[in-house]
């Protein structure tokens, strides 16, 4: 699309991979960045979709991130009801909302990331974005979750590192990074 530019891609190739991430990926070049992942599937069913940030000093695993996650969700026998995750500060940025995540490929989820002013040195870090995923191994629950989350941190990004809170990233995942211009 115009105003991006490709600037990475990662697959889950062979049986997995424990995470994916973008590092070094971020630049002077890019004020915004945005990553697409596509079928995203856990090895493990019923597990949670966590990001933590990358810096010159390496993956950040303090515990200064804080994250909130709302959306929707169909039962396929009942109407969409809310349903809002938010676990206060912890070592990671939590990406699903309050239902776990299938290892079912054909509930796959789907996201959408914005990575906002990555080298601004004067303010915390952050993230948005917005998936649709299945929430459940039988496909009963098709969700739908918008979120935000912060590291209270103000040092320069230098990339982005995804992982379940168990097991592998899935064969056939993807996910690409692209840099954004300013105008």
């Amino acid at each position: 699309p115009k105003g991006m530019t490709l600037l990475a891609s990662q697959t889950a190739t062979g049986s997995g991979a424990s995470s994916l991430a973008f590092d070094e990926a971020i630049s002077a070049t890019y004020p915004y960045y945005r990553i697409y992942i596509d079928s995203l599937t856990p090895t493990g069913n019923s597990t949670n979709f966590y990001c933590r940030f990358i810096q010159a000093s390496g993956v950040i695993t303090s515990s200064d991130y804080i994250h909130v996650v709302d959306g929707a969700y169909r039962r396929i026998d009942t109407d969409a009801s809310g349903t809002t995750y938010n676990s206060g500060e912890g070592t990671f940025i939590r990406m699903n909302g309050d239902a776990d995540l299938s290892n079912n490929d054909q509930y796959a989820t789907n996201m959408i990331i914005d990575i906002l002013n990555p080298l601004n040195t004067t303010t915390y870090k952050c993230i948005q974005w917005q998936s649709t995923a299945s929430g459940s191994s039988t496909g009963n629950n098709y969700n739908t979750w918008s979120g935000s989350g912060w590291l209270k941190n103000t040092s320069a990004l230098t990339g982005i590192q995804f992982y379940f809170s168990s097991g592998d990233v899935a064969v056939p995942t993807k996910m690409r990074m692209y840099g954004v211009t300013g105008t």
